[in-house]
């Protein structure tokens, strides 16, 4: 599984999850657990192959720049794309404990989070001081960034809408007046047109640019798997893009978590050189 579908699950839990949430909503304590394991899994990979990386740009010569750098590319944007689920996720899991009145989901989503700042902060200080990044490189990871920084800003106002969760966004201010913008549309748009038009909107803005090979394929739909089977199925079973995704919860939940326990003392080696890639149909906005 790509990032970029995550950007697809964070939108549909930023538009259905508050609502939902306010039902009589059970919690699954083995989906929790998959997704801390599965985001540590991850996080730990992205530790080693960012180390990685920056020893080979500090000690490698001028010509495996482009070379090093190709191979670091689908961790930073990983990395950098992820993150919107992480920070919705979080949203609304913090949203999940308020409404039940316990401390259940926050906790796990908490830890995550902060990992992945922590690794987030590392790949942004890997593409400001690391050795022979080009400005053809450079520019589009910088537009990323910002890309990634407004999305999540822009999907914490739908869950802002109806709890405070300011603070898990990157501008404050900007996530406040999404959130008033949403709220003074509800009933002239309902949530099926406005999730339709996130999903087209999320097709076009994390198309074509992005690398097709993801860097952590198993880990990115084990988390996304975990995260649908948090909360139940009635959120996802009725809708025709998630539900594909909500069906493989069970071979996911049914994996021996000793499996992925393991992944953490062996995560994959880096691999430095580049992969071929498969160019994307998705036409990408100038």
């Amino acid at each position: 599984m790509h990032a970029r579908e995550h950007v697809q699950l964070a939108a549909y839990l930023a538009v259905h999850a508050p609502t939902y949430l306010r039902g009589n909503v059970t919690h699954s304590p083995t989906a929790l657990e998959h997704y801390w394991i599965s985001s540590k899994c991850r996080l730990d990979r992205w530790g080693i192959r960012l180390k990685t990386h920056a020893q080979l740009l500090e000690s490698g010569s001028a010509m495996d720049f482009p070379r090093f750098w190709n191979a670091a590319r689908p961790v930073i944007e990983e990395i950098l794309v992820s993150d919107i689920l992480t920070r919705v996720w979080i949203s609304v899991c913090v949203a999940h404990d308020r409404i039940q009145r316990e401390s259940i989901a926050e906790p796990v989503a908490r830890s995550v989070f902060l990992g992945h700042m922590e690794a987030r902060n590392r790949a942004l200080n890997l593409l400001l001081h690391g050795r022979g990044l080009e400005a053809t490189m450079m520019v589009p990871l910088n537009r990323l960034r910002r890309r990634t920084e407004r999305w999540t800003d822009m999907l914490l106002g739908y869950i802002a809408a109806d709890t405070d969760v300011n603070s898990f966004g990157y501008d404050q201010a900007r996530v406040r007046e999404f959130g008033n913008d949403i709220r003074s549309e509800r009933g002239a748009t309902n949530k099926s047109a406005s999730w339709t038009m996130l999903l087209e909107t999320a097709l076009e803005a994390f198309g074509s640019q992005l690398i097709g090979e993801p860097a952590n394929a198993d880990l990115n739909r084990d988390i996304a798997t975990s995260v649908m089977a948090s909360f139940g199925d009635e959120l996802f079973s009725q809708n025709t893009v998630i539900n594909p995704m909500w069906e493989s919860r069970i071979i996911h939940l049914a994996d021996d978590t000793q499996q992925l326990i393991e992944q953490l003392l062996s995560p994959e080696t880096p691999i430095v050189e580049q992969q071929g890639r498969e160019p994307s149909r998705i036409s990408f906005p100038t």
